[in-house]
């Protein structure tokens, strides 16, 4: 079981290589163009070399500091350097600079192209086209990047090594020149702009400073003058407003009982309360408010404390309102209208009125002091959030302020510090060299792989092609679809095989020793011994006459009939073999075997005449063979292979052999094969692997068989190119020793 394993996997590759090889222009030829194709393209006239140069440069460290200027001078890591360098490379002050130092201006093309494009850009000159179209080439072209310990890479890329050289030079010395002074423009616009923000910073700082004080002052004041009412004597002050608020509710309801009595006596008091608003009046009731108003401030006074001067102010407040009463008895008494009852108690209403408002002026007062009390407890929190917020602000300036000033300072020392010998400097350690190479195209490596991505388009192509052909490529499959037995294949006998120039000696005695060899137990003649013994298998012995003939032209049948007719010269050594040429258009059997053909003595003329002549006849190289050779005819050769003549030819050669092999032309181009078909035993159809179509070999085929169902099998012609291990002993595990037995 292992041994078939492998055997099918050793066919399955050499059915590849047996594709690729009859399918190898497919393969060679895309190969040889892609190689071509990438040869050409990588030349310089068309695809312009491209140089590298580059240059390391070292960022030497600054000398060691002192303790106290450690924290002033500021350090940068080398990416940051890194980052200062390449922009100010890719600025156009540098980048102009470099172009001045390198004559880029001078540059034919990048003249024309700017020349060409003007009209794209009629607001910019000529020049001004030629310095933006190197500004971009050069930001394009020059890279900077970090190397190891403090080492900076400087390259470019150009296409003309010399102008390459020359930039990483000047890129070099223009880098080393301004790199110091880059820096120290730098610190001095840090310290301008540190001098404005100190200046903004300093007002803002003043004001904030002006604000908390005033703030103080405000809070200092409020604190030096506390309210009449404090969490001592709130209790006391909240009992005296009870009373007022009682004196007030009771001086209203007796206003509400003198109103009532009065409207019981049926006096009108419609006009009474105006009284209240006369001079008389309202002089003395403004002044017992006022009275009332001194009293609440001087009983807040006397809290805790003997009540002296709240005393006289309530007697004054009732001596007020004892003149109040004359004042209202005696207007009362003039109008004659009210009775002495009714007077009296529009009196009392009167004065209870006055009371009750002074009641409520004095229960304001308690309200007001009250509240005045709340107000200082509840700003508290607010005031010490206030003073806060402030001082916060006050130290943020501040802070500012002072970091502005620290980066004065810092800018002034690390200025003089870079400026002295002791700062950072970059030196050149390894400068540029003249590129010899260039780094594109790699030219080797590009033609390698176009002449390996042809060999894949080729290989894919070969492939696609196999898959869509059309023809015959095994036994097996011809078998399958023309439903004839494949009786032998054709070999290719050199020497033989292929078409010659004129007969000559020499010719003819190459095409005999290709005959022997092919006798020599060659794998082609184990091949046709297959064949023949095939052929021999028949009824009675096997066909006497047999006509090889196929589809079309150079499918190999001439090659057919000398190897079938050698073959069964060998294996019947007791019977006379004649091979016959009858392709009267194209006769091969005299070019194969070098023969040189006189048409008076050839079949033709025996056809023509009818007549037998044993002089026509040439001897092969068995005893038993004999070669029956015909002349090209020219004029006639349609009616040259006609019925009668045939059979009386046959007739002939059947008198004198036993074994007739006539090679005759392909069917489909001319009739003849049609004509001898009848007349043999039996016919071999010669098939071309992988050259003749399906269709083609199937309309031979039917053709043939329409005028006699005598076609015996088919002889398949170049499989040794379709199947490589067909004609090899090795495929089958057999071959000769190293010595023979």
């Amino acid at each position: 079981m292992q041994t078939d394993i492998q055997m099918r996997e050793t066919v399955d590759l050499r059915n590849y290589l047996s594709l690729l090889w009859r399918r190898k222009w497919m393969v060679i030829v895309p190969t040889l163009v892609a190689g071509i194709a990438g040869f050409v393209i990588t030349m310089p006239k068309i695809m312009r070399p491209l140089y590298r140069c580059s240059a390391t440069l070292l960022i030497e460290q600054p000398a060691n500091l002192t303790r106290d200027l450690e924290g002033l001078v500021a350090s940068t890591s080398l990416q940051e350097r890194l980052a200062r360098l390449d922009s100010q490379v890719q600025s156009n002050e540098f980048l102009t600079q470099i172009i001045d130092n390198t004559g880029m201006r001078d540059d034919v093309a990048t003249r024309r192209w700017a020349e060409r494009n003007q009209k794209k850009y009629p607001d910019m000159t000529v020049d001004e086209l030629v310095d933006l179209k190197l500004l971009r080439y050069l930001r394009q072209s020059i890279r900077i990047r970090a190397g190891a310990a403090n080492q900076i890479e400087v390259a470019a890329v150009d296409y003309f090594p010399d102008r390459c050289y020359a930039l990483v030079r000047n890129l070099s010395s223009a880098i080393i020149e301004a790199n110091r002074s880059v820096q120290l423009e730098q610190l001095r616009t840090t310290a301008a702009f540190s001098n404005s923000q100190l200046l903004d910073y300093k007002r803002r700082l003043d004001e904030a400073e002006d604000r908390l004080e005033t703030f103080k002052k405000s809070q200092a004041n409020r604190d030096a003058r506390p309210g009449l009412v404090d969490a001592g004597n709130l209790s006391r002050v909240q009992e005296l407003r009870r009373q007022a608020a009682d004196d007030e509710d009771r001086y209203q309801r007796e206003a509400a009982d003198a109103r009532a009595s009065l409207r019981s006596q049926g006096a009108a008091f419609g006009s009474l309360d105006d009284l209240l608003k006369t001079p008389e009046l309202s002089g003395p009731l403004n002044e017992a408010a006022k009275l009332e108003k001194n009293y609440v401030r001087q009983s807040l006074l006397e809290v805790g404390q003997p009540g002296v001067n709240s005393q006289a102010t309530a007697i004054q407040l009732a001596r007020l309102i004892s003149g109040m009463r004359d004042v209202l008895r005696n207007a009362l008494s003039d109008d004659s209208g009210m009775s002495g009852d009714a007077a009296h108690a529009a009196e009392n209403y009167l004065i209870a009125v006055a009371q009750s408002q002074l009641a409520e002026t004095r229960l304001g007062e308690y309200d007001r002091y009250i509240g005045e009390y709340s107000q200082r407890v509840t700003s508290v929190p607010e005031a010490d959030l206030e003073l806060r917020r402030l001082e916060q602000e006050v130290e943020s300036y501040r802070t500012l302020y002072s970091a502005f000033e620290q980066q004065i300072v810092t800018s002034k020392i690390t200025e003089a510090y870079e400026s002295s010998s002791a700062g950072e400097r970059i030196t050149v350690i390894e400068p540029p060299q003249r590129p010899i190479k260039p780094i594109k195209p790699k030219r080797v490596p590009m033609i390698v792989l176009s002449f390996f991505g042809g060999l894949i388009l080729g290989t894919l192509g070969a492939f696609v092609v196999e898959h869509h052909d059309q023809s015959f490529r095994d036994v097996k499959d011809t078998e399958e679809r023309l439903g004839v037995r494949v009786v032998g294949t054709i070999p290719n006998i050199d020497g033989v095989s292929r078409e010659g120039s004129q007969p000559t000696p020499e010719r003819e005695a190459q095409a005999a020793q290709a005959l022997h060899q092919f006798l020599d137990d060659s794998p082609g003649y184990q091949e046709f011994r297959r064949t023949a013994l095939a052929l021999l298998r028949l009824d009675q012995g096997g066909p006497r006459s047999i006509l090889i003939t196929s589809a079309r032209s150079g499918e190999g049948k001439s090659t057919a009939s000398i190897c079938l007719s050698l073959t069964l010269a060998r294996e019947l050594p007791h019977e006379r073999v004649v091979l016959v040429d009858l392709d009267a258009r194209k006769p091969m059997l005299s070019d194969r075997l070098g023969l040189d053909v006189e048409k008076p003595l050839e079949v033709a003329t025996m056809l023509r005449e009818q007549r037998w002549n044993d002089a026509a006849l040439r001897n092969g190289i068995l005893p038993n063979l004999t070669l029956l050779p015909m002349a090209p005819v020219r004029e006639g050769a349609g009616e040259l292979i006609a019925q009668e003549r045939v059979r009386w030819l046959l007739g002939q050669l059947r008198e004198r052999y036993d074994r007739i092999i006539i090679d005759s032309p392909p069917n489909l181009p001319v009739p003849d094969p049609l004509v001898l078909g009848p007349e043999v035993d039996a016919v071999l159809m010669v098939v071309k692997a992988g050259s003749t179509p399906r269709q083609t070999v199937r309309r031979s085929l039917d053709l043939q068989r329409s005028f006699k169902d005598n076609v015996y099998g088919i002889l398949m012609n170049n499989v040794s190119e379709a199947l490589p291990y067909y004609y090899s002993y090795k495929h089958y595990g057999y071959g000769y020793g190293k010595k023979a037995r």
